[in-house]
């Protein structure tokens, strides 16, 4: 039930991609980094061996938008829990994730998308393998539970990007 203004946080995400950091290599870009990283911005990048890791992604970057910083302290104050890694995430057309899972859920706030891009959550017990959700663009969190197995793939021509907050 927490609305935000997705267009703040997209304009908070052009400053960023402006004046400290780019897409490439790896198409993340992330909020919240460890003590001693050689790169806050890329820090939080790829996954993690277990749940315990992500509560060593404790500091905030110092030049982390205020509008941005300031919704996920509120979210984390609404769900009552603390951060680990925050990372802007982008799948480019026709590009996606295979299919993995994680040590626990994801809060999602899309920022772009389209029609095609998908989410799948997967089955491995069932005649019908997996289900495909569409998460909209509309200003609201999405608590995901990517502890199953689960994909995502953008099969459409314009950018998906989301952010993705891993709870500590």
């Amino acid at each position: 039930d927490y609305h935000v203004d997705i267009q703040r946080v997209r304009d908070d995400l052009d400053y960023i991609l402006n004046n400290h950091c780019t897409w490439e290599p790896d198409r993340q870009i992330g909020l919240r980094h460890r003590d001693l990283c050689e790169n806050p911005w890329k820090d939080s990048v790829g996954g993690l061996p277990n749940k315990q890791e992500e509560l060593l992604f404790s500091q905030w970057n110092a030049d982390c938008p205020e509008y941005t910083k300031e919704i996920l302290l509120n979210l984390a104050k609404q769900e009552n829990l603390s951060w680990g890694r925050i990372r802007f995430m982008l799948a480019g057309p026709k590009q996606g994730l295979s299919m993995h899972y994680d040590h626990q859920p994801r809060y999602h706030l899309v920022l772009q998308t389209n029609i095609s891009a998908i989410f799948g959550e997967c089955f491995n017990h069932s005649p019908v393998r997996a289900m495909c959700y569409h998460i909209p663009a509309n200003g609201y969190w999405y608590k995901v539970d990517t502890t199953r197995e689960h994909f995502v793939f953008n099969g459409g021509w314009e950018p998906r990007i989301h952010l993705v907050c891993c709870p500590a």
